[in-house]
């Protein structure tokens, strides 16, 4: 089932903004959504139209590995 975006544009980030936010690397945004963690609220086509990342989402997902992290120090 598609996932339906909820967003408001002050919340968009570009690549870069959205490593920045989130305290990482440019390459670890890329990695996230290799991997399938961080779905981009618009997904730019080509080198003109930038990929955009929502905040909460980048929000969520840290919340996330946030508590995954938590439950393997405590094994």
């Amino acid at each position: 089932m598609a996932r339906i975006h909820s967003f408001y544009p002050r919340d968009l980030l570009d690549n870069k903004q959205a490593a920045e936010y989130a305290g990482v690397a440019e390459s670890t945004i890329r990695q996230w959504k290799r991997r399938g963690l961080l779905e981009p609220a618009l997904a730019g086509e080509g080198r003109s139209a930038p990929t955009l990342y929502n905040r909460p989402d980048i929000d969520e997902l840290q919340r996330k590995l946030a508590e995954a992290a938590a439950e393997r120090q405590a094994a």
